[in-house]
């Protein structure tokens, strides 16, 4: 105890037992003992001085018998501490075995520290390949803290993509108590490993709503399971369900956007999803989403080609709008103008897609300078550069390249960027 509350209880004492005197004094007690043949009289006020002198030897006498174990106690304490810390730092250096033995040390004399010395031992054991070592340790630790054990568990389970085992000792635990932060984690990635992300998004609010969480990591997260959603979609219905049920900030971003669009290509809504890529792109210009728009079958009562081509004006030298304007001329049975809007594409710096795509349309009419256009798909994509292609002229060569006035939502021409 510290000095100070010590003072204080002592003088709380004292002013009890003056109190206390004070009031057997006024009394005219008599307290009479008998043991066998022996009879004791004694004064009340004597008799509880001495009671109260008895009761703080006693006290004193516990206190002298419990001062070795308090020091054996507080040397262990101490030593484990210290234990602890050198394997950290031992761990830190890349010694993974002497890390091992410390920390093993440290869990077996420290009744504080115990948990963290099984947590760092369970690393150490791992990183030194020690599997014996990391079953005792892990048995220990279940033992100690079940909950901590089993977030170890199955962080180590998803480590090696058994989801499934991750996730039934995430249950099992969540049954028992609330899962902290890193539970949830967990158990959201289990779920999106497992094709079960529509399950593991809502979870994402509870996990904003932490002090102290990263906003930007929990973003990539709900993106990133918004897209496994659609993609793990199996039927039309339940795709457009789920698409319905994002929140329009998740809607607007363009990996969401591709994954719906590629899903909804495979399961045969694409007038959905070209009416949702529209509508974003209207809203804001975005390159992937544009791709996406291009790259969708064809389907009854497809109106892209006019919608793409009202965005040329305002976006005359985006690669990703060219190549997309040349897949739906191509679509529309449109081979001269297709032809134009991919070689435009690839001046604009489509790169090695743009050929591909001119190969493809080259191919279909039988023209031999497919197999240049195939080929500079492969130079491009290595980097290198591509063959001159026959068949163009200066002028249009120039025609290509040429990067027309870009204006903005007002009218106002655009500067070019530097």
């Amino acid at each position: 105890m510290k000095l100070f509350p010590a003072l204080l209880l002592g003088l709380l004492i004292a002013l009890l037992a003056g109190f206390g005197w004070q009031l057997l004094r006024e009394q005219e007690g008599l307290l009479v003992l008998q043991w066998g043949d022996t009879l004791v009289s004694l004064r009340a006020e004597v008799a509880a001085l001495a009671w109260g002198l008895a009761t703080v030897v006693l006290l004193g006498l516990i206190a002298l018998l419990r001062l070795p174990f308090r020091a054996v106690r507080k040397y262990s304490q101490r030593l484990a501490r210290e234990r602890l810390s050198n394997g950290l730092l031992a761990l830190q250096q890349g010694r993974p075995e002497r890390a091992e033995h410390l920390l093993a040390l440290a869990a077996k004399r420290s009744s504080i520290d115990r948990v963290p010395a099984l947590l760092h031992a369970i690393g150490a054991a791992r990183a030194a390949g020690l599997a014996e070592r990391v079953r005792a340790h892990r048995v220990a630790l279940s033992k100690a803290d079940p909950l901590v054990a089993s977030l170890e568990q199955s962080a180590a389970w998803l480590a090696e993509d058994r989801a499934l085992e991750a996730l039934a000792s995430l249950d099992t635990a969540a049954a028992g108590t609330t899962l902290p932060p890193a539970g949830v984690l967990l158990r959201a990635e289990a779920l999106a490993r497992l094709g079960r992300a529509d399950e593991a998004l809502p979870m994402v609010a509870r996990l904003r709503s932490e002090r102290g969480t990263d906003a930007a990591a929990l973003a990539a997260l709900e993106t990133r399971l918004a897209e496994s959603a659609l993609i793990d979609a199996q039927e039309a219905g339940t795709l457009l369900i789920r698409w319905k049920g994002l929140p329009p900030s998740l809607r607007a971003q363009s990996p969401v956007l591709v994954a719906f669009a590629r899903r909804a290509a495979a399961l045969h809504v694409e007038a959905q999803a070209a009416q949702a890529l529209a509508e974003a792109v209207d809203a804001r210009w975005d390159e992937e989403a544009v791709a996406a728009f291009g790259a969708l079958p064809a389907f009854a009562g497809d109106e892209r080609l006019a919608r793409a081509e009202a965005w040329l004006a305002a976006h005359s030298t985006s690669p990703a709008l060219l190549l997309a304007l040349g897949r739906l001329c191509r679509a529309k049975a449109l081979p001269g103008k297709a032809e134009t809007y991919f070689h435009r594409a690839i001046a604009q710096g489509a790169g090695a897609e743009a050929w591909e795509a001119l190969g493809d349309l080259m191919a279909a009419g039988n023209d031999p300078r497919a197999a240049i256009a195939f080929g500079n798909a492969l130079k491009v994509a290595r980097a290198e550069p591509p063959l001159a292609f026959p068949g163009r002229g200066l002028r249009e060569r120039i025609g290509d390249a040429a990067a027309g006035e870009e204006r903005d939502e007002f009218g106002h021409p655009r500067l070019p960027a530097a």
